[in-house]
């Protein structure tokens, strides 16, 4: 236990005005670190938190918009690089 808090600790979120909302909902699951491992579309944030709630993750539609545009703000691709050359790096 007191490693995965050091864990957290370790790899923080960026500030922002969903922050505490990612760290409390979506961190109850998962560790912050594995956020940090994807760089996904905005359309593909959406569709991971759909799955989070179909798996019962207590998010209401206000939040849903909120931890949306957080992810898709910290952690989408780099503008540059293209949906088909983040396949091709994942292969």
């Amino acid at each position: 236990m007191l490693l995965t808090g050091t864990v957290r600790a370790a790899s923080p979120l960026p500030e922002g005005p969903a922050k505490k909302l990612v760290g409390e909902i979506c961190s109850f699951c998962h560790s912050a670190a594995r956020i940090k491992d994807h760089a996904y579309t905005r359309d593909e944030w959406s569709n991971v938190i759909k799955g989070m709630i179909s798996e019962g993750a207590p998010v209401t539609d206000e939040e849903f918009s909120l931890i949306l545009d957080y992810l898709a703000k910290n952690f989408g691709p780099p503008p540059e690089q293209s949906r088909e050359q983040r396949k091709e790096e994942k292969r």
